[in-house]
């Protein structure tokens, strides 16, 4: 273990920690915590001074490292410097490569979002497999008053103002959330532990980035000094105040709630119709949750529309969201549905009958065709082969096609068991179901999955990928263009 100084400024750093993990009862005598250390200075000071604090808490330590191959030789070397690391300390060493941009180009996210997806799978997957029931992570005071202004630049509402959690899903622990960047920065350098540092914290095309060296210092230097710990102790407010109004929601919810089966919930209209737009708004969001698990795609506008349906008149009225979530209101009911399971849920909308059958797509071509009975559109026009982007670069609803290599009349229908296709680049004929799984497709989303087909194939599984053999090439004269939409039934 390397030598660790005494000052008065590392002595005030470990009673901050001391008191954050007793705060939040982070952690218990018999614990296993994995640290997730990156090798930058947040992280290995929080494994040392974990370290430091683990004979007293009686837990026991291991190190995780996951290298995205963004870096090349500089990835390798923050690799090394970790193992390094948790050797001198004795702890076990758990480390994996993945292929982010690879992963970022399959599912069409950004470079963050896919790296991060990929952290999380890695750490869950060494929890389960190592037998470890806590993750520590890095994340202190600046990053939380940075994840504020963020928040507030797009909008958030008091969940999104809430900053980050020291506490998540009762595993993931941030044991340095009281403490600050030069706080770290001087025990580090005290105690003389090595760390490497990343030169994508300095990339200003990340909205962050602009956050930490741009608009947290001048909001310092011209508005208030204080600007982050304020933004900390508002992430402090916000957070009690949330866990709080939950409760009351939670509370209206249940007697809201009609029917809750998989795939549909069922809610009385009437309970909003008294009550306070915050809390229906909190109701609306509460029964998407429950529905699917998530309200990442959910925004505020989605919740108005939601809403909007309660009110817009009489009658039959159905909008649908992201995800393949549909909402419909009828007489005194709102009901939220995940496309695939109108049909098994006992509330089937009307829209929905005959969704099996093909849609036979009419030429010449441009058109545009709306399915009410799938609740999707697709818009088709030509254009010349050059220039177009790459495949990979393309929206997921888009897709380019050679014409010449289609044999009409195009059709669309569901995808049905034992569909096969030969997804572009894939280099094989597979099933959809194959393609689902390694691209870890939700259930939700393979149930809204159309097809669209020509006389002898699926030549795009729509909204993921085209087929091999009606790609553009060299030789291409003339491009079929589609695009996919959900249609808005209200």
């Amino acid at each position: 273990m390397p030598p660790f100084s005494t000052p008065s400024e590392t002595k005030a750093l470990l009673a901050t920690v001391e008191q954050t993990l007793a705060a939040h009862h982070m952690t218990a005598p018999g614990d296993r915590v994995l640290v997730g250390v990156s090798g930058g200075p947040d992280s290995m000071a929080l494994l040392h001074l974990l370290s430091r604090l683990a004979p007293d808490l009686k837990i026991r330590l291991g190190v995780a490292h996951l290298n995205h191959c963004l870096r090349g030789a500089s990835a390798d070397r923050d690799a090394e410097v970790v193992r390094q690391a948790a050797e001198a300390l004795h702890y076990p060493f758990h480390i994996t490569r993945s292929r982010v941009l690879k992963v970022k180009e399959k599912l069409g996210l950004s470079l963050e979002e896919a790296a991060r997806r990929i952290r999380y799978a890695f750490f869950r997957k060494t929890m389960s497999n190592a037998g470890y029931n806590k993750l520590a992570l890095g994340h202190q005071s600046n990053d939380n008053a940075e994840q504020m202004l963020m928040a507030l630049l797009r909008g958030a509402g008091p969940r999104g103002l809430s900053g980050i959690n020291p506490v998540r899903q009762a595993c993931i622990i941030r044991p340095l959330i009281n403490t600050s960047r030069s706080q770290i920065e001087n025990f580090v350098a005290q105690a003389g532990i090595a760390c490497v540092l990343d030169a994508s914290n300095n990339d200003l095309r990340f909205v962050r980035n602009r956050i930490r060296h741009h608009l947290l210092p001048l909001m310092a230097s011209d508005y208030n000094p204080r600007i982050e710990a304020n933004l900390n102790q508002l992430a402090d407010v916000m957070r009690t105040e949330e866990d709080w109004i939950e409760g009351i929601t939670d509370a209206e919810y249940k007697k809201a709630l009609l029917t809750r089966v998989k795939g549909t919930i069922v809610l009385s209209a009437e309970a909003f119709s008294q009550t306070h737009p915050a809390l229906a708004r909190r109701l609306v969001r509460k029964a998407l949750a429950d529905l699917t698990g998530t309200l990442r795609r959910i925004t505020f506008a989605h919740v108005q529309s939601v809403l909007r349906l309660l009110t817009d008149g009489c009658g039959v009225k159905e909008l649908h969201l992201p995800g393949g979530i549909r909402a419909r209101r009828a007489d005194d009911r709102l009901t939220l549905i995940m496309a695939g399971s109108c049909c098994r849920s006992g509330v089937e909308s009307a829209v929905e009958r005959g969704s099996d059958s093909p849609t036979v797509i009419s030429t010449p071509f441009p058109a545009t065709v709306k399915i009410k009975a799938m609740g999707i559109g697709l818009r088709f026009s030509t254009c010349q082969p050059n220039p177009l982007p790459r495949w990979t670069e393309v929206d997921r609803n888009q897709a380019h096609f050679d014409l010449g290599r289609i044999a009409l009349p195009l059709t669309v229908r569901p995808a049905i068991p034992g569909d096969r296709f030969t997804p572009l680049g894939a280099g094989g004929s597979q099933k959809l179901k194959k393609f689902f799984i390694d691209h870890r497709i939700p259930r939700q989303a393979r149930a809204m999955a159309p097809v669209l087909m020509d006389r002898q194939r699926i030549i795009w599984l729509v909204g993921h990928r085209i087929d091999d053999h009606v790609k553009v090439t060299t030789a291409t004269t003339q491009v079929l263009r589609v695009e996919f939409f959900l249609l808005d039934t209200r």
